[in-house]
């Protein structure tokens, strides 16, 4: 490198470009027209990334949770209570308990009451071992969904061995008669 380069460096870019230049490995643009610079180039139109029908599927979106949230603050303080514990919102609040509804890829309830109807349809022992075939959620879904539902006294705390949570919950499930207004408006309420 030489003192000159140190001092400017565009010096030695410069003299190396000259030389690629009489050398032909640089093409030249040809020069531009003063009349093509003063045309001005078509706007850009700007996309925001969004669809028409996008617009249209989140009026659509917003509607629903709308109603949602109409149908939670219609709804009695015991049903959004046991909607929020089935769900898993934060609290029985219109805002939390929409969120939760809307999010939720499926409904407990339903699963709870197939799970109902599977103990208390089967014989004492088809009963016991579906409850046994449980999940610990599914089971506490279950639990919940009687307590609240129905009279029967169920034990406040379910075993952890799924054996015992069987045999101690086939009676009072059996002989559980839930309301069925109060199942249907909770059906209602967590429905999307």
């Amino acid at each position: 490198m030489s003192e000159n380069t140190l001092t400017n460096p565009n010096t030695e870019l410069a003299s190396g470009l000259e030389a690629a230049e009489t050398a032909g490995d640089v093409d030249q643009e040809p020069a531009k027209n003063n009349a093509e610079d003063s045309t001005p180039a078509p706007a850009k139109r700007r996309t925001t990334g969004r669809s028409r029908t996008t617009s249209r599927t989140g009026k659509a979106s917003v509607r629903r949770i709308t109603d949602k949230a109409e149908q939670i603050i219609d709804a009695d303080e015991g049903t959004r209570a046991l909607a929020a514990e089935l769900v898993g919102a934060r609290s029985a609040g219109v805002a939390d308990l929409t969120t939760a509804i809307m999010e939720a890829k499926r409904s407990p309830v339903e699963s709870a009451v197939a799970d109902l109807v599977g103990v208390q349809s089967g014989s004492v022992p088809e009963a016991t071992v579906h409850l046994v075939g449980m999940g610990r959620s599914e089971l506490a879904a279950l639990v919940q969904l009687v307590s609240a539902l129905s009279d029967v006294k169920l034990p406040e705390k379910v075993p952890a061995k799924s054996t015992d949570a069987a045999l101690t919950l086939v009676e009072p499930v059996r002989d559980a008669q839930i309301d069925q207004h109060a199942l249907d408006q909770l059906q209602s309420l967590l429905a999307k």
